[in-house]
């Protein structure tokens, strides 16, 4: 899951316009005025993974992967405000949009397939902050639990012997 995450936040990192990629650990919640963010944000997490045997030890995931996007909302989107400020606002969405750019059809590690986008979701807010929850799908391969075998020297009998022992 760790390689996960960093691999998305590197990739993010080719979006300039970010000015914070982090892991979400709640930066967004609980913080009323003044989240512990620079806006605009991409905030990752893995949500769940739900796996299947393959047998010898090894697991399939599909882990359910969340892109939380916010900016500060300080322009106008009213028809009738000035063209500037409508422009500003609505770059929000061509930001999202780069986001999705970048991610959907992109393969981080080796052990994980390609990132495939399921959702995306407004979430409302009472303070002033745009926020988009883009959920990926991503199908990972886990071997870590896979014994690995270790060689072993047996002398004996005037046999010298090597065999691999799990």
């Amino acid at each position: 899951m760790k390689e996960l995450i960093d691999d998305i936040k590197t990739r993010l990192s080719a979006v300039t316009q970010l000015k914070t990629i982090d892991e979400d650990w709640g930066q967004l919640d609980y913080y009323s005025n003044s989240p512990p963010v620079k806006f605009p944000c991409a905030l990752v997490d893995i949500d769940q993974v739900p796996w299947s045997d393959e047998g010898k030890l090894v697991q399939i995931g599909i882990a359910s992967v969340s892109i939380r996007v916010a900016d500060q909302r300080l322009t106008n989107t009213n028809v009738k405000a000035p063209t500037a400020q409508k422009t500003k606002a609505l770059a929000f969405f061509d930001l999202v949009m780069y986001i999705h750019q970048k991610l959907h059809g992109w393969s981080g590690a080796n052990n994980n397939g390609p990132l495939t986008r399921r959702m995306y979701r407004k979430v409302k807010r009472d303070d002033g902050i745009r926020e988009v929850e883009l959920i990926y799908t991503v199908e990972i391969t886990d071997d870590s639990a896979r014994k690995v075998p270790s060689k072993k020297r047996i002398v004996a009998a005037g046999l010298n012997i090597t065999a691999e022992m799990i």
